[in-house]
């Protein structure tokens, strides 16, 4: 092996270590009024912290309910919690990620939108992106052959309008600031105080209610 062999992967790393730096030290942008992701816990919050509806909603990456549940309350929820009506408390878990082809995609889908609510500060992106991850062409299949590499989750959140520092760490990959794993061990303990502890999972003043039922109309506005 000579000197130039040698060299190139410390080139490599040092490459990568400087992008790491430029994303933490650029920080979040955008408009302040964003989605706050928790760090290292709980729940990405998407919407005005005062708005008269509150709900924490349990998904799964993968799960093709919890897919189902967003394509179809996707729009009516962006359009309250564009209009300051509802606080959305997203509290991923990874049930599924054994199941995904990779066998990591559920932690790097939940890592990827913790970024993106992190660098964006926006609750209007994050939950395109949200919906993005869940969308019917996107959404890999449980159990299936293919699921979204990192540089897809970053292409996903360039078409929501995610800050380039976002994209540059979900294509990385690392998790720097937010440790999915530990943010879905935390969200699954919270979803076992429930009797039916699965996913999608709606919940209201700290009860769950079905979700298939009308539960939008139980909230203000």
């Amino acid at each position: 092996m000579n000197a130039r062999s040698t060299n190139r992967p410390l080139r490599v790393v040092g490459a990568v270590l400087a992008l790491l730096m430029a994303c933490l030290m650029c920080g979040p942008t955008g408009v302040a009024s964003a989605a706050v992701a928790a760090p290292a816990g709980d729940a990405l919050s998407i919407g005005d912290p005062d708005a008269l509806g509150q709900i924490d909603l349990y998904v799964d990456p993968l799960c093709p309910f919890s897919g189902k549940f967003v394509r179809a309350y996707g729009d009516e929820i962006g359009q309250r919690v564009e209009n300051g009506a509802l606080r959305v408390n997203l509290r991923f878990v990874d049930f599924l990620d054994k199941y995904s082809a990779s066998g990591t995609y559920d932690s790097r889908a939940i890592y990827a939108a913790y970024v993106v609510a992190d660098q964006s500060r926006s609750s209007d992106v994050t939950w395109r992106f949200v919906e993005s991850i869940y969308a019917k062409d996107h959404q890999p299949k449980e159990g299936g052959s293919t699921d979204l590499s990192n540089d897809q989750l970053a292409d996903l959140a360039n078409q929501v309008g995610a800050p380039q520092p976002a994209q540059d760490l979900i294509r990385i990959g690392l998790p720097i600031g937010f440790d999915s794993h530990v943010i879905a061990a935390n969200n699954l303990v919270a979803l076992h105080q429930f009797p039916e502890p699965g996913v999608p999972r709606v919940v209201i003043n700290g009860q769950a209610v079905d979700e298939d039922s009308d539960w939008l109309a139980q909230l203000p506005g």
